[in-house]
């Protein structure tokens, strides 16, 4: 008896989403059919590819290597599907993004903006989060995030390299004056991104030398929106992404502190599971990202 895609199908799913329950809920397939259905592959193979428990499932080592396959199979299949209804649909749907704070105004709502341009019929939705997501359990397509990817089973697309800059409204320095090194820092008022909790520890560099400094804000805020509002008023010194203060800097609102001694440089990547299909929303965002981020964002390498 030859094996039956769809038992092979459901065969994957239950393999990434870990449990029999959780596929049928995301399937909307009974788990009963679930079950009976990778039963009735593993009869039709003559091998067992799960080993079931009361708490999780593992596959088998045999189950290792068909899995592997049946999902390059499904990928092919789904692939091919999508191709198929590409040519002859309207691009439309919901795409549903992940963003860290801070970027929703200076860059990822002109993205989102000038994308819905281009495809009017295309419906977005964003999550602000400093967490990183669960792509199946928030139902996110495609999450922006800052710095190194620590994932294995994601893959990510750079977009844009840029750093952190310390910055201070000239009204400030008119009263208190110009730190000449990090070590002053501590004795300045000074404005936080995050430190809830804590205190915020700044590492900046100059040549080969590095100096880590813990600094207490008199105003702490998880939206770099807020902190650039508060520099601007001078209400202190702080840390802020090139591609939020850039304009600010170039204006004269903001003056760059000690510019000799420098933030490490940091990247916003497109990040989304490697084990995934991409729709064709989510394929055109990404592409759409790449070639138009350094247009919207002329700041970054400032």
């Amino acid at each position: 008896m030859s094996p039956d895609l769809n038992a092979m199908a459901l065969f994957v799913r239950v393999v990434e989403h870990q449990s029999f329950s959780a596929a049928s809920r995301r399937l909307g397939v009974p788990i009963s059919t679930v079950s009976r259905k990778v039963a009735e592959l593993e009869k039709a193979l003559g091998v067992r590819l799960l080993e079931r428990s009361t708490r999780k499932l593992r596959l088998t080592e045999l189950g290792q290597d068909y899995y592997a396959y049946c999902r390059r199979g499904l990928e092919e299949i789904e692939t091919g599907t999508l191709m198929l209804s590409e040519r002859q649909a309207e691009i439309s749907g919901t795409l549903r993004l992940s963003v860290p704070p801070g970027l929703a105004d200076r860059l990822i709502v002109p993205l989102v903006s000038a994308f819905q341009a281009e495809y009017a019929a295309v419906t977005v939705r964003i999550l602000i989060t400093e967490r990183e997501v669960d792509f199946i359990q928030d139902a996110v397509d495609l999450a922006l995030r800052v710095g190194e990817l620590k994932d294995s089973n994601l893959v990510a697309r750079p977009l844009i390299r840029y750093r952190h800059i310390l910055v201070v409204a000239p009204a400030y320095l008119d009263a208190f004056g110009m730190p000449e090194h990090p070590r002053d820092l501590p004795t300045h008022r000074m404005i936080t991104f995050g430190g809830w909790f804590d205190d915020v520890s700044l590492k900046l560099v100059r040549n080969s030398s590095v100096h880590t400094v813990k600094v207490e804000g008199v105003l702490a805020l998880n939206d770099y929106a807020g902190v650039l509002c508060a520099t601007e008023a001078g209400q202190g010194i702080a840390e802020i992404p090139s591609i939020i203060c850039g304009e600010a800097l170039r204006d004269g609102r903001l003056v760059e502190v000690m510019p000799d001694w420098r933030f490490p440089s940091t990247s916003l990547s497109a990040v989304y599971p490697g084990n995934r299909n991409l729709s064709r929303i989510v394929r055109l965002f990404k592409d759409y990202c790449v070639e138009q981020v350094n247009v919207l964002s002329p700041y970054a390498g400032i």
